[in-house]
């Protein structure tokens, strides 16, 4: 019944919806999105064969499907670690989301052959596994598309959703009646669920037939997390004489209402000790956002410059980075870290400033945030209601650097712990591939 309503009515719904937007003119990013996705996706078929090309068909192939780019960092670990323990695997990487796809290509990213998830139609989708014919296949977090699922089966593909995590709360779309049935017909395509905790693992088991198939194997995120700190590159990103610096703070995906607690506090802990040196990281470097952090630290006279213009003579009390994915590579500079996000929608990554064996703060909006909410239990992250409390911590942090560095190895070692789950996932898939 299930594939049959999805077939007869979902896909020719979705693909006319498709494809109408694609011809509006594009105001917005949704609909620019959405005509990038389906004139990316001409041609996919072409472009994958002369990708598979060079490679033997006898070699095996694994397949894994990555929505976004939040999706292809969890994906990373895993790909290197099937090219570190099968080196004659063929890995293929597909992609939902354009704004992803355009900034991942086989030269920069772990797999032989990458290109658009194809549209879910069943041509489409029995095209896809005839050029690819993988013998397993991986879903990263929750982007399994129903025809995907059940095409694989039908072909006796080994089939694992990684990274697994939906929401626990009850009045979510997947845990709607109808919704629910349907989640359950999908994902018992799954030969395994790897859940990313066990809190995860508790949540999707309302949504399966075989819960059996169940496993809490955690989150690579941690271990590309990781991999990121441990071939951190600064140079390549600061001038020659920030990196002669002491750097005290790095405050990190801050947004304008972070800004107004971070920075008073910075100058007020500056007036207590002198030539302390700050890195402002802003989620959005908008043009609005820099004049506003810009006009925050000339009130509190902190001398500052953009780091698109610091020349190797110019050295201020903060240094304003105005470009992105600058971040991971920087929060090993500071002594001290604040995560952003805390004083506005809600805290964003604490990971990267952890795995950098750094003490790490954050404002009170974190309770979106599994790991921040973990490392304040374990007394490794600490909150800061305000501008005062953040000096105090500052202060107390630069002055101490025995707690400082006994914080930043429990931030390390809290990070290190998590990892594994690559390596386990990848073990699933040996049986299918010798």
């Amino acid at each position: 019944m299930w594939r049959c309503l999805y077939n007869l009515v979902a896909i020719p719904v979705l693909f006319l919806s498709v494809h109408v937007l694609a011809l509006l003119p594009a105001r917005s990013g949704s609909l620019l999105k959405i005509r990038n996705g389906v004139r990316g996706r001409k041609g996919w078929r072409e472009d994958l064969r002369a990708q598979l090309q060079p490679f033997a068909s006898t070699r095996p192939r694994v397949w894994i499907h990555a929505a976004s780019m939040g999706e292809c960092e969890q994906a990373k670990p895993i790909l290197r670690e099937l090219g570190a323990r099968f080196p004659a695997a063929v890995r293929v990487l597909t992609i939902f989301s354009p704004s992803a796809y355009r900034h991942i290509t086989p030269l920069n990213f772990p797999a032989e052959a990458v290109c658009y998830l194809p549209f879910d139609s069943l041509p489409q989708v029995r095209n896809f596994y005839n050029v690819v014919n993988p013998c397993a296949g991986m879903v990263i977090r929750h982007d399994y598309w129903p025809n995907f699922m059940w095409q694989a089966k039908a072909r006796g593909l080994f089939l694992i959703l990684a990274d697994a995590s939906v929401s626990a709360n009850a009045n979510s779309f997947r845990h709607k009646p109808l919704v629910r049935g349907f989640n359950r017909e999908v994902l018992a395509q799954f030969d395994v669920l790897a859940a990313v905790s066990p809190s995860a693992a508790e949540s999707l088991r309302p949504l399966l037939r075989y819960p059996e198939r169940l496993r809490t194997l955690g989150d690579t995120r941690f271990e590309q997390v990781l991999y990121r700190v441990q071939h951190a590159a600064p140079e390549n990103i600061l001038p020659k004489m920030w990196l002669q610096q002491q750097i005290h703070l790095v405050a990190g995906s801050t947004w304008p209402s972070d800004d107004e607690v971070i920075i008073p506090a910075f100058a007020a802990a500056q007036r207590e000790l002198s030539h302390v040196r700050m890195i402002l990281v802003p989620h959005e470097p908008t043009e609005t956002h820099l004049q506003h952090a810009e006009r925050l630290l000339q009130a509190h006279r902190l001398s500052s410059a953009r780091l698109s213009r610091a020349q190797n003579d110019e050295i201020a009390a903060v240094l304003l980075v105005d470009r992105v994915g600058a971040l991971a590579e920087l929060y090993g500079r500071g002594k001290v870290a604040f995560v952003g996000g805390s004083f506005g929608p809600g805290v964003h990554s604490v990971l990267e400033a952890a795995a950098h064996g750094v003490p790490v703060l954050f404002g009170p909006r974190h309770h979106n945030s599994t790991e921040a909410l973990e490392m304040s239990r374990l007394s490794l992250g600490k909150m800061i209601q305000n501008e005062e409390e953040c000096e105090r911590e500052l202060v107390q942090l630069w002055s101490h650097e025995d707690t400082r560095g006994e914080w930043g190895k429990g931030c390390r070692a809290y990070v290190e712990r998590k990892t594994g789950a690559a390596r386990a996932l990848v073990e699933l898939l040996e049986p299918n591939l010798i």
